[in-house]
């Protein structure tokens, strides 16, 4: 027989019939029955199938989204990088007579100008690098930005006059109609699959269906 000798008086405890357990004994069993019920729990596998089938459905829809997102922030920095350069180019043809420099000194001045980009000859290959052409008759200014990540390619056209389209210059790919006075803009997608093509001023693309289109007055939207 136990004892209780809590607070100095002895009396005995009774035990559970049939078992020889204490009560307390026979709590601290439930007790740890209940923490082994808790431990066993968790998911079934209908459960765990239900659940990576909304994550699975929920990144179909994101992705594309995010993607999207991505795509057209890259498209707007390379655009307002482009009118950043426009509007240097302007205030050069003006001060210079109302023709444009050639190219080395064109963009020579508009470094001077614009010191976050980088203005020159070749291909560019980032959004704050811009290429640059002058025609030969110093009435005409071709410029080309590429965006960062999706590759695509940004051309803004300023024609002061309208120019032939000559072989060995970069007007003799762009359709007639870009070829008349005014400012005129492009957008070429780079391809889903495979390398980006060049994204230079001197060597514009032609017009393409759904990949490369031009427009008086704003940039396309492809």
């Amino acid at each position: 027989m136990e004892l209780d000798r809590s607070e100095g008086a002895i009396v005995p405890l009774p035990k559970t019939h049939g078992t020889g357990l204490s009560p307390q004994t026979v709590q601290t069993l439930i007790d740890a029955r209940g923490i082994r019920h808790i431990a066993d729990s968790g998911f079934t596998l209908i459960e765990l199938m239900v659940a990576l089938l909304i994550l699975a459905i929920l990144l179909a829809v994101a992705v594309p989204s995010l993607l999207g997102i991505s795509r057209s922030a890259n498209g707007r920095v390379a655009q307002a990088n482009s009118n950043t350069a426009l509007l240097a180019s302007q205030t050069l043809f003006y001060t210079s007579g109302g023709q444009f420099q050639p190219t080395s000194t064109m963009t020579t001045s508009l470094g001077a100008t614009q010191r976050n980009l980088v203005f020159h000859p070749g291909a560019s290959s980032n959004h704050s690098q811009v290429s640059v052409y002058v025609a030969p008759d110093h009435n005409a200014l071709i410029m080309a930005v590429q965006s960062n990540s999706t590759k695509d390619c940004w051309y803004t056209i300023v024609n002061g006059t309208s120019e032939p389209a000559t072989l060995r210059t970069p007007y003799r790919t762009l359709p007639a109609a870009v070829l008349a006075t005014g400012t005129f803009f492009g957008e070429a997608k780079a391809p889903v699959r495979g390398a980006a093509p060049t994204c230079s001023a001197s060597a514009v693309r032609p017009a393409r269906s759904g990949s490369v289109a031009y427009q008086r007055g704003r940039f396309p939207s492809l």
